[in-house]
């Protein structure tokens, strides 16, 4: 930047902040309605005020940077120039700059007055004593409303911030092209190998006619480079490239059709069908001769043909349709509506079991018979858990006198009572191999080794409350388990200790309600997922090897139970009030997919089928459904044969 430039910038910016400071002084010191004395009925005191003074401060302050600016700017729409331009596109352009420009300089003026009437009539209005106006028999006394003073220091500063920025483009664009110091005859010579123009003869110039600059035709041109002003329109005309033209099929073009216009008994129909077909051949149908770009370069190909048509795009996946009714419906009388139980399971033999009140049944869905596997006696207690084990075979039931019974469902017979594990109930119960971990309502979770006859092995201590979620992960490395405390912990298998309670991993307290729900992800082994009870309604993701929380959704409604998609990225999640739905979730977006709606009550129990396909829901409303939400399981393509070695059944000497 210029050093005039500089000191005009410098010297019309300390004048509007002078201004500005002067005026917001003005508006601090004016005189308030309560401090004006009425002497008489027709006779007001003013104190004395130094709004006056600020106020002419503030308003020459704001004149004296205008006047600079216009005494350094000059005008930039126009400038004289002895060349004529008589064109329609020249008037038109003309128009639309100056209006443009216009309407910058009305803004610029009209933040000046307002600002300079505003601190003027502030002052003035300040310095009125005496009686100013009756209404209706009363006297009235003047006095400045508030924001006056400060309304035109405003309206300065922005006056005075215009002013310096169309200094400053004005500037710069004398800098930028030497023209603006005077016109300079044409000397028609056009780089780049152009055409050039012919250089116009001044004595046939018409004089003092007004043109556009060529600077604000360069500008507005690379504006609207992309519609239909350009710069040749704006200039004086648009030259064509010679570097993308043929000038070997622009002479063709031009020459052909004059020989067929001097001998057009030489022309017949099939001469020019076989014209049109050469054409064609050679690519020679183009009707353009003037090109005014190159054309885009071939794309390179990053792969050979040959070795690209090898890989060819799989298949689209198509969408998968999901039933939004269960696909079967049992009734399920004395089902417990209890959320910190746990009554359903399905086996890996595909036998699912249900607890309604005393009694254990169990579903063949193979053949979809129904039978009876034991009924306790009163004093027992209700079943409040049930769980498969791994072989599918044998089952854990939980009672309410704090026992655990292990049972052989191929025999219908009882193998053995475990008891000493708990002082109440055993709510939850979770396989890991031969290890049956069990959680009760005194807070306990204990692992037990069915293969020995002093079956309590470790012992985990950690929930106030009742433990009402356990699940071991695939590893059977780290256990979850999830209590009415609100608490979430993380154990880890390879620490546990038989002497003394082992000491958790990780211990979560971000659920606001009962932890009940509990799945481990099936394609990421670190990655579980946690469902808070009515008082919190979120479904929480967590890295068990981290203990941080990796997401968390608000579901709205009590998350009773949680079950992962086995073939997909998908989490079903069932609900209680309002909706008691079946909601079915993307992960790891967490975009509902779908909501099954059917039961009456609170869905508290979830399992799912060996395929992994279709899950049975169980409610408060006594009744047993299944669901075909997870899809067809998808049937094993078998492996290709191998074809056989010749004479592999003969012995090989070596």
């Amino acid at each position: 930047m210029e050093r005039k430039v500089l000191l005009v910038c410098c010297a019309v910016g300390l004048l509007g902040l002078l201004s500005a400071a002067t005026g917001f002084g003005a508006e601090g010191t004016r005189i308030k309605g309560s401090q004006v004395q009425f002497v008489s009925a027709a006779q007001c005191e003013y104190p004395r005020s130094p709004a006056l003074g600020l106020g002419v401060t503030a308003a020459m302050a704001l004149m004296l940077a205008q006047i600079i600016l216009n005494v350094f700017s000059g005008c930039i729409c126009c400038k004289r120039s002895p060349q004529p331009y008589n064109s329609n596109w020249t008037v038109a352009l003309f128009c639309f700059v100056l209006s443009c420009f216009l309407l910058f300089l009305l803004l610029l003026l009209f933040t000046f007055v307002i600002a300079f009437l505003l601190l003027l009539t502030g002052a003035a209005l300040n310095d009125r004593h005496g009686v100013e106006s009756m209404y209706f028999g009363n006297y009235y006394c003047y006095v400045v409303k508030p924001g006056v003073f400060a309304g035109g220091a405003v309206l300065s500063i922005a006056s005075v911030a215009l002013g310096i920025v169309y200094y400053v483009t004005l500037n710069s664009a004398k800098n930028s092209d030497p023209s603006w110091a005077g016109s300079t005859p044409n000397q028609g010579a056009i780089a780049m190998g152009q055409p050039q123009m012919p250089q116009q003869s001044t004595t046939t110039q018409e004089p003092d006619q007004w043109v556009l600059h060529p600077t604000l035709s360069r500008s507005l041109g690379a504006l609207f480079k992309n519609s239909f002003f350009s710069e040749g329109i704006l200039g004086k005309t648009f030259i064509p490239n010679r570097s993308a033209m043929d000038f070997d099929f622009a002479n063709m073009m031009l020459t052909e059709g004059r020989k067929g216009k001097e001998n057009p008994a030489a022309s017949s129909p099939s001469r020019e069908a076989y014209r049109k077909q050469l054409a064609e051949a050679m690519n020679m149908n183009r009707t353009r001769i003037l090109a005014f770009k190159n054309k885009p370069p071939a794309p390179v190909e990053m792969f050979p043909r040959e070795f690209s048509s090898l890989q060819q795009d799989k298949p689209a996946k198509p969408r998968r349709h999901i039933p939004q009714t269960s696909e079967k419906t049992l009734d399920a009388p004395d089902l417990v509506d209890d959320y910190y139980l746990n009554l359903l399971d399905w086996g890996s033999c595909n036998v699912l079991a249900i607890a309604l009140a005393n009694t254990v049944y169990l579903w063949d869905a193979t053949n979809g018979s129904t039978s009876e596997l034991v009924t306790f006696e009163d004093e027992v207690g209700s079943v409040t858990s049930v769980s498969w084990a791994p072989d599918g075979r044998h089952i854990a039931i939980g009672l309410d006198n704090s026992e655990v019974q292990l049972w052989d469902s191929t025999a219908n017979k009882q193998l053995r009572t475990l008891r000493g594990c708990h002082r109440s109930r055993v709510g939850s119960l979770a396989w890991n191999n031969h290890i049956l971990t069990t959680g009760g309502m005194d807070g306990c979770i204990v692992n037990n080794d069915v293969r020995i006859r002093s079956h309590i092995v470790e012992t985990y201590r950690g929930h106030e409350q009742e433990v009402c979620g356990l699940k071991w992960s695939a590893s059977g490395q780290q256990l979850a388990s999830g209590g009415n405390d609100n608490l979430l912990h993380i154990w880890d298998r390879s620490v546990a200790s038989s002497n003394s309670p082992t000491q958790w991993l990780h211990r979560l307290e971000d659920h606001t309600a009962a932890v009940k729900a509990l799945a481990w992800c099936p394609f990421q082994g670190n990655l579980l997922a946690s469902g808070g009870g009515g008082g919190d309604r979120c479904i929480k993701f967590w890295n068990t090897h981290t203990g941080a929380c990796l997401n968390s959704v608000d579901t709205g409604s009590q998350v009773c139970s949680l079950l992962w998609n086995k073939n997909e990225r998908e989490l079903l999640s069932s609900h209680g009030f309002t909706q008691n739905q079946l909601t079915l979730w993307k992960y790891p977006s967490m975009a509902k997919i779908a909501e099954l709606t059917g039961h009456t009550s609170r869905v508290l129990y979830m399992a799912q089928s060996p395929d992994g396909c279709t899950v049975a829901s169980a409610a408060g409303d006594e009744t047993l459904r299944f669901w075909n939400v997870f899809g067809v399981p998808e049937v094993a393509k078998p492996a290709p044969k191998a074809n056989p070695e010749p004479f592999a059944h003969l012995n090989r000497i070596r």
